[in-house]
């Protein structure tokens, strides 16, 4: 265990002597120090009251009462209805919007969303699609550390030391997946202090609504925020290992780059529409690795659950890293 760790601790180092790995780190702070300095200014140009208490209407109740009908008459109408497979994907996100009045009805809350110094974090993430730019220049990174030893020459080197080739392999995609770990907490905690900065520490122990698929669960806000967060995070591993194993089987950085790229991008678009018409299709690897997006808007395909999602994508997650295992344990190097 304890020389693993040393081997862990070696291909740290070596990630960290390429200026590579620290020109991402410090891109990242900087696309999110420049997205939130937009976003105030854009503020300011608009004359926006950034620090107003939003007004709660004394008929909340009533108004909640009457979209939640609205709903159920729109689900109603696309569940009865034929030939409507492009209706149906919003039955997830009109379902998730049904759940959350019922939740506001049946226990007294007024406000849909609070004025939380947290849900503007995770709203920010969110649109701002951390998650996929950190899973980018994740899987550069991840290429580099597997591909681009073969080229380079270095891999014989690492083969040559008293381990395994799995430990090799292991150490080097445990000190990716440290290193993405590492953006994200960044990311958050950078974002957290800029908001702070910009509009104090409002609710800061608020809590809010979370949809999960199945029910809606109360929660503090900062706990869903780290959610979002964490959710995010396993959509970067999945592609991360996705990389890695290309980089393992095919020993080119630019294949591994370039076709994880594109699935991270496109994949998941072209599964869904294809899960549109085929039902099966729903269990391609791709179909549901936007986990944060379930919480946030509701599922895109019908039938399908968080959970599931989690599964489904953990099982393929385990699949194409043992092919990397297997094929960069018998190969030649």
């Amino acid at each position: 265990m304890k020389s693993f760790l040393t081997l862990i601790s070696i291909e740290n180092s070596k990630m960290w002597k390429r200026t590579s790995t620290k020109v991402m780190f410090f891109i990242m702070i900087f696309l999110v120090l420049a997205a939130s300095c937009l976003l105030r200014y854009y503020q300011y140009y608009k004359n926006v009251d950034v620090h107003a208490t939003p007004s709660v209407s004394a008929t909340w109740k009533a108004e909640v009462q009457q979209e939640a009908q609205g709903l159920k008459a729109q689900i109603k109408q696309i569940e009865n209805g034929k030939d409507n497979e492009s209706q149906r994907s919003v039955l997830g996100s009109l379902k998730k919007s049904l759940a959350e009045d019922e939740y506001r009805l049946a226990n007294n809350i007024a406000e849909a969303k609070p004025n939380s110094i947290w849900t503007k974090v995770s709203d920010f993430s969110q649109s701002g699609s951390y998650g996929a730019l950190i899973a980018l220049l994740l899987i550069i990174a991840c290429a580099a550390s597997v591909a681009g030893e073969f080229s380079e020459g270095t891999i014989k080197m690492a083969i040559s030391r008293p381990y395994y080739r799995r430990e090799i392999l292991s150490a080097k995609l445990i000190v990716s997946l440290l290193y993405g770990l590492e953006l994200l907490v960044t990311v958050f905690v950078v974002q957290s202090a800029i908001f702070a900065a910009f509009y104090g520490l409002p609710g800061i122990g608020a809590k809010e609504m979370m949809w999960t698929t199945g029910k809606i669960v109360y929660i503090p806000a900062v706990l869903k925020a780290l959610c979002l967060y964490g959710l995010d995070f396993l959509t970067v591993i999945f592609y991360t290992v996705l990389a890695f194993t290309l980089s393992a089987i095919t020993r080119s950085r630019s294949i591994a780059t370039g076709f994880s790229l594109f699935m991270l991008l496109l994949g998941s678009s072209l599964a869904q529409m294809a899960a549109v018409f085929f039902t099966w299709a729903k269990y391609f690897p791709f179909t549901m690795t936007g986990f944060s997006s379930v919480v946030t808007k509701g599922v895109v395909l019908e039938g399908t659950t968080l959970p599931m999602a989690l599964l489904v994508s953990g099982i393929y997650t385990v699949v194409i890293a043992a092919l990397g295992y297997v094929v960069f344990q018998k190969r030649d190097i």
